[in-house]
Order: structure tokens, then C-alpha cells, then sequence
């Protein structure tokens, strides 16, 4: 009889319990939702409702509400049926003796599919909202180039962290994208390059010119040589006239400390200012010493690293030939202008010198530094390029940069043997308002150098490059027509 009214008792619990089964009792919560008196499927719809809620994005100030299954986010009902039968027969005992249902916890399969939502962010998002910067191009008929934009780009991986961040928080809905803003895309070394190869063929240049470019904030380097309109090799070996000063300089200072001797900077003014060259023997006899003083010049440029330039002798007139110097540019077979013996260098032994005298005088290391670290400092660097911007000339590659444009440079041409100008340089820094840079440019004619001519195409050929390096500060003059034999 006991067992019979136990049994009755249970029977008519679970059909009175039954009745409600399907309904979730008070205090349940599913995930982070309250599904209290629910039924099972209303429950999923407030649930799905709940964290499947459209997301806003803003990439910028564009504002876009996308579904959130559509950006990877995704529930996961499937295999839940068993649990729920269990939670619910599990809690069947407390009904029966408690007369309620307790409340349950449900867990929710929530998940990001990262995969989905990295093709989603570049196939709707990137491909509709980045920009690309855009490329400065020459203009035609002019020295000056397009202003090239800024662009921006969407940094998918970044913009990951904010979606996954839904997946702790789901109420919160809002993502603000990363974006990258992409500087505007300066003129490309190989259209500068044919730039400047063109600027050559226009004005008729039979002879020889070689340019060595290096931008200093990214090191990005142009490098060639044309003959007759043609690229040939570069490296060649020319002669190096009054450009050598720069390393008499370096060399004299490397034997003094700090502060320099009013002697040394009167005559250092004498001879990279005014290019006078006894001010360059008197330094090199006064503070570098002996005789030999010239081949010390060259001796500090070889441990260097600078193996195609020499100083071979003093410059007054009559002074003996110390040394002949063989280098790997004035050996070669297929080009040689007949550089003087008495001292040549490269356009890329110049440029290099010249990136590495900035280098020490900006940051204090370099090839310099650390060849000569007790010698060498950036004090002495920076006393070096203040001498060459007090270098105002007003020709060569000077005329070609705005007025007031700081210009650290060395400049140089003589006759040679046979009475005639062949070759005219002009080396140095250009501290420009949106780039720093190095331009070395080389100039040779076999015949005959004519100095007007040869003056208006450096200029042109620098106008180009301090127009290509600043766009948003380019210049423009007319030098005339400019015709070679």
C-alpha cells in the first residue's frame, strides 16, 4: 500500500510537472539572458535576439549596421536538447518535494568565426572605405610634380580585438575600426630616375653625368651614370678638384679637440667658403703635419672605407706627385675620363661621405664614429656641414632650391692639362622642409665643359630632385633652352 501511494504520488507529480517542463521556471537565465517563463524556443529566439543583435561599426566617420552573423559571430543550439532534458528530469526531485521548479543556469555556445570576419572586413569593408595614397607623378612640360594625398587603410588584425571583445561583453555592439593613415607616396626612385635621365637627353648632354641621391629619413638611394643619353655603369672616377676639401677638413679636425683654434676656422672658412686652395695646404701643414699630410688624408678615407678616393699631392703649383693611387674606378676598361692623378674620387665615395658626415653630426654614429671614436664626434661633424651651408654661390646646384633653402655643400671644377674645363661638381646636403637628402652630381664633357650651359642643366637637375623630395614646397624657373653639341 505504501509503495502504490509513493508511486501515485510521483505519478501525479511528473504529470503536474510535466505540464510545465517545456516552460523555464523563475530565476533562469541562459548565457546572460533572462529566459524566466520561457518556453524552450522562445527562449532561443531571445537568446539569438540577445547576441546576434546587430553590430555598429564605424570605420572613420562612416557608420555601418551590419547583422552580426554576418560578421562571424555565431550560436551554437545543436546538441543542447539532451541538456535541457537532463536539467529538467534533474530538477524533477526538487519539484516534488519542493511543490517549484528551481531556477537553472544554461550555458550559451557562443563563438567568432575570425576566418569569416577577416573576409568580411576586406571584401565589404577595405574594398569599399581605404583609399590608396596617391603617387606623385611628373607634370609634363614642367619641373614639378603632382601632390600626391594621403590614404588610409583598414588594419584588420587590429580591428579583431574589438569584435572579439563582444565575444566577454556581448550587450556591447559598437566597434570602432583601425585604420592606418598611409603618408602620401613620394615620386618613385624609378621615375625620378628617368626624370632626371630625360632632363639630360633634353638638354642635348653628349658627355658624361653621374648622380648619386640618398634621402636621409629612409636611406633610399639613386645611384646611375649616363653617357650620350645612355646608362652606363657607375663609378666612375673623376677628378675630384676643390670636393676633396671636405676630407682635408675631416682630417684636420680629427687632430684637434674642441674649441677649435681661431687659425683653423679662419682658414677652413678661406677654403670651403670661398674655395680658395692655400687655405687647404696651410691646414694641411698646420694641423695634419709633414709632407705627407695628403696621403694622411687618404690613409683616414681607406680605413674608412672609401676606396676610390685619393688626395695624391698639396695643390700650389708645382708641388710633387707623393703617390700614384690605383683604384677600382680609375681601372676600369670601359670608362676613363683621364681624372687628375693628383686627386679623384666617386660620386658614390662622395655620397656615402657625405651621408656619413650627417649621420655623426645627427646622431653621433656611423662609419666615421665608429672608425675614428676618439677622433671623431658630432661636434666636428656639425661644425663640417655649418662651413658648407655658409657656401652661398648662387649657381649649380644651388640655383636649382628655393631661396633661403639650407645647403651644405662643396662645389668644384678647374682646367685641366690642355687649358679646357671637363668636369664640374657640385656635392652636398640638402636640409629640405620635408626632406634632408644628399645629391652628388657629376658633370663631364670630353671636348669641352661650357660653364653657362653646364650651370643651367645642374640647376635644372637639382630643381627636379628638391621638387620630387617636397612636394607640398615645389619651385619652378625657367632656365631657358639649354642645347649640348
Amino acid at each position: 500500500m505504501l509503495i502504490f501511494t509513493a508511486g501515485w504520488l510521483v505519478f501525479n507529480g511528473w504529470r503536474e510537472f510535466n505540464a510545465t517542463m517545456s516552460l523555464f521556471p523563475q530565476n533562469s537565465r541562459w548565457g546572460k539572458v533572462d529566459v524566466s517563463g520561457l518556453h524552450v524556443d522562445e527562449a532561443r529566439q531571445r537568446v539569438a535576439a540577445y547576441y546576434l543583435a546587430p553590430l555598429e561599426i564605424h570605420y572613420g566617420e562612416n557608420v555601418m549596421i551590419i547583422p552580426a552573423e554576418e560578421t562571424g559571430f555565431q550560436l551554437d543550439f545543436e546538441g543542447e536538447n539532451q541538456k535541457e532534458k537532463e536539467k529538467i528530469i534533474s530538477s524533477f526531485w526538487a519539484f516534488l518535494w519542493n511543490g517549484t521548479q528551481s531556477g537553472v543556469e544554461w550555458e550559451v555556445e557562443f563563438s567568432l568565426d575570425e576566418k569569416k570576419l577577416r573576409r568580411f572586413l576586406q571584401a565589404e569593408i577595405a574594398a569599399r572605405y581605404d583609399i590608396p595614397a596617391s603617387l606623385s607623378l611628373p607634370i609634363a612640360g614642367s619641373s614639378r610634380f603632382t601632390i600626391p594625398t594621403a590614404g588610409r587603410s583598414l588594419d584588420i588584425e587590429n580591428s579583431l580585438i574589438g569584435f572579439r571583445r563582444i565575444l566577454e561583453a556581448p550587450d556591447q555592439r559598437l566597434v570602432e575600426l583601425v585604420i592606418h593613415q598611409n603618408p602620401p607616396e613620394p615620386v618613385d626612385a624609378a621615375i625620378l630616375k628617368a626624370v632626371l635621365i630625360d632632363e639630360l637627353k633634353q638638354a642635348a648632354f653628349n658627355g658624361i653625368a653621374e648622380i648619386y641621391l640618398s634621402r636621409l629619413k629612409d636611406e633610399e638611394i639613386i645611384h646611375f651614370a649616363v653617357q650620350n643619353g645612355q646608362e652606363v655603369p657607375f663609378n666612375i672616377a673623376f677628378s675630384a678638384a676643390s670636393t676633396i676639401k671636405i676630407p682635408i677638413l675631416l682630417s684636420a679636425l680629427m687632430e684637434v679637440n674642441s674649441p677649435f683654434p681661431d687659425d683653423l676656422i679662419n682658414q677652413a672658412e678661406r677654403m670651403m667658403v670661398y674655395s680658395e686652395n692655400p687655405p687647404a695646404d696651410r691646414i694641411m701643414e698646420t694641423y695634419i703635419g709633414s709632407t705627407l699630410a695628403p696621403l694622411q688624408v687618404t690613409e683616414n678615407l681607406q680605413k674608412a672605407g672609401f676606396q676610390n678616393t685619393f688626395l695624391a699631392g698639396y695643390f700650389y703649383l708645382g708641388a710633387p706627385l707623393l703617390q700614384r693611387f690605383e683604384t677600382e674606378a680609375n681601372q676600369r676598361s670601359d670608362i676613363n675620363l683621364a681624372p687628375d692623378v693628383y686627386n679623384q674620387t666617386t660620386a658614390g665615395d662622395m655620397g656615402l661621405l657625405l651621408e656619413e658626415i650627417y649621420h655623426c653630426a645627427q646622431e653621433g654614429k656611423g662609419r666615421l664614429a665608429e672608425t675614428f671614436p676618439e677622433q671623431i664626434t658630432p661636434e666636428k661633424c656639425f661644425f663640417i656641414i655649418e662651413m658648407m651651408k655658409r657656401n652661398r654661390i648662387g649657381v649649380l646646384a644651388q640655383a636649382g632650391l628655393p631661396e633661403g633653402t639650407a645647403f651644405a655643400h662643396k662645389h668644384g671644377w678647374s682646367e685641366e692639362s690642355d687649358g679646357f674645363l671637363h668636369t664640374i661638381s657640385d656635392v652636398g646636403i640638402v636640409f629640405g622642409p620635408q626632406s634632408d637628402y644628399v645629391m652628388v652630381i657629376f658633370l663631364y664633357d670630353p671636348v669641352q665643359l661650357l660653364f653657362e650651359p653646364a650651370n643651367a642643366l645642374m640647376a635644372k637637375l637639382s630643381q627636379r630632385i628638391f621638387n620630387a623630395w617636397n612636394p607640398d614646397y615645389q619651385v619652378e624657373w625657367a632656365f631657358g633652352n639649354i642645347r649640348y653639341r
